[in-house]
């Protein structure tokens, strides 16, 4: 399963770096949602996959302690890059439902990962194995991120259509989310997990900043999440786990 899990998120970036190359991209045409960030916010992707590929290549060392932990970890894994893979045909076919459930997939894949990686860390002998992990939480960050984005893009497609100003409050109340699900997780030993927000928050704000109330609320997330994530890493010194 190692090995399966390996690669597959060698295919992951494959398939979706391809398809950006080889088509059109398939969200030209998305409708226009407030809780999106910038364009430049999803370059984020590119550390993650490279991230992945690493976590992978290490779990298949032959030191890894092996666990019930440990399976779970790699089934969640291998899960995982299934949804990244999916996600292409599906986000082509322009059925936002569709591509919420892909995004919940992740979401569900991505926290058996991280409970199964925080018990797993405690068996681990490798002074290092906690920078191998920071990628999957930078992942499950950018995945409940995406997870805002994925619903606002259904509801739109169902058809609920808020007036602009309550749009733009229904976006801070989801920053406001942001924030509280990062600090709990910086208190989870998940620190990347609100630095991850913090990026999120940053492309919002560069997007959607002419709304005052988004900006504000953008700048607060960001300011709050700095002093949460600053204050997690100077006590445990370490980023992740």
């Amino acid at each position: 399963m190692k090995k399966l899990q390996f690669i597959l998120f060698l295919i992951v970036p494959l398939v979706n770096f391809g398809s950006a190359i080889l088509f059109d991209s398939q969200f030209n045409d998305d409708t226009k949602v407030l809780i999106q960030p910038a364009g430049y916010a999803f370059s984020i992707w590119g550390p993650i996959f490279l991230g992945m590929i690493i976590y992978s290549w290490f779990q298949m060392k032959a030191e890894r302690v092996d666990s019930p932990h440990l399976r779970t970890a790699t089934i969640a894994g291998i899960f995982a890059a299934l949804a990244s893979i999916a996600f292409v045909p599906i986000s082509h076919t322009n059925m936002q439902w569709l591509v919420f459930v892909n995004i919940l997939w992740h979401l569900i894949a991505l926290v058996v990962l991280f409970i199964a990686l925080r018990k797993q860390i405690q068996l681990e002998n490798h002074p290092k194995t906690h920078w191998y992990y920071l990628p999957t939480q930078m992942y499950l960050g950018w995945i409940c991120a995406a997870s805002a984005i994925a619903t606002a893009l259904m509801l739109a497609e169902a058809g609920v259509s808020l007036p602009l100003e309550q749009q733009v409050t229904v976006t801070a109340v989801v920053i406001g989310a942001l924030v509280v699900i990062g600090t709990f997780m910086a208190f989870q030993k998940a620190v990347v997990v609100p630095l991850v927000f913090i990026w999120a928050a940053i492309g919002i704000m560069a997007e959607n900043g002419n709304y005052l109330t988004i900006k504000y609320a953008s700048m607060a997330a960001i300011i709050i999440l700095t002093v949460v994530s600053l204050s997690q890493i100077i006590k445990r010194k370490r980023l992740a786990f």
